[in-house]
């Protein structure tokens, strides 16, 4: 069983499994089978600069992969041009303290909060107005994307591995090339400066989640996919 085409074709070409044997069955995050409590925003979004102004958020390890670089790029970017943004990125990871230094050095301090690991990362995407996923890599999809989507928020994303499986451009996020920093800024200003385009994204990456990663979708999955098994098998 696989999440992502592109994993059964990382299997087929690099380990040789039959094609055949590999069955695609859907999928969640853990959110998914929990309540989600109402919540105030977090204390670290209130405090940033320009109160009221839309809030990106980005739930990502600090690693290279994870395109934070081009991400921190590409806010600094907007903050030039003057568009109003408060962004928090939310969680560990060994660059940290680097991606820290690099928003100092680019005076992003007042706007954008990098906090680290907190307990409970679906208390800052649900009060988020876009999720950004600016990832070079990621070999299947992201649990993060979907929690947003089930957020029902707004999505900005590379086009790379699984995530344009889960995701199409322009009906429920907007995908753009990785390592793209201008790309990138022109995405996230995008959806910044249209709040009907934000709301219209937001409701249909919900319903995107409903239909494929809920967790009814993905008991059904599995059900229908050891059901077959068994069937195959004699049982």
């Amino acid at each position: 069983f696989v999440n992502y085409d592109s994993v059964r074709q990382l299997l087929v070409s690099r380990y040789g499994v039959d094609d055949a044997r590999i069955r695609r069955t859907p999928y969640a995050p853990e959110t998914a089978f929990l309540p989600v409590p109402d919540a105030a925003p977090p204390a670290t979004i209130a405090a940033l600069r320009q109160s009221g102004a839309p809030v990106i958020v980005v739930m990502s390890r600090h690693v290279p992969r994870k395109g934070l670089v081009h991400l921190l790029h590409a806010l600094h970017r907007l903050k030039r041009e003057g568009v109003a943004f408060r962004a928090c990125l939310v969680g560990g990871g060994y660059l940290l303290e680097h991606h820290r230094a690099l928003a100092r050095k680019l005076g992003l301090g007042a706007w954008v909060q990098i906090v680290g690991r907190v307990p409970e990362t679906f208390d800052y995407v649900r009060h988020a107005d876009l999720f950004v996923l600016p990832s070079l890599e990621e070999g299947s999809g992201s649990m993060s994307m979907l929690e947003a989507m089930q957020a029902g928020v707004a999505l900005v994303a590379t086009r790379i591995d699984g995530i344009p499986e889960d995701v199409t451009d322009g009906a429920d996020a907007l995908l753009v090339p990785p390592a793209d920093d201008e790309a990138l800024a022109a995405a996230i200003r995008r959806l910044l400066e249209d709040a009907a385009m934000r709301r219209r994204l937001g409701a249909a990456a919900r319903q995107t989640f409903q239909a494929r990663f809920s967790a009814e979708a993905l008991v059904a999955g599995l059900t229908e996919a050891y059901l077959d098994v068994g069937k195959a098998a004699g049982f």
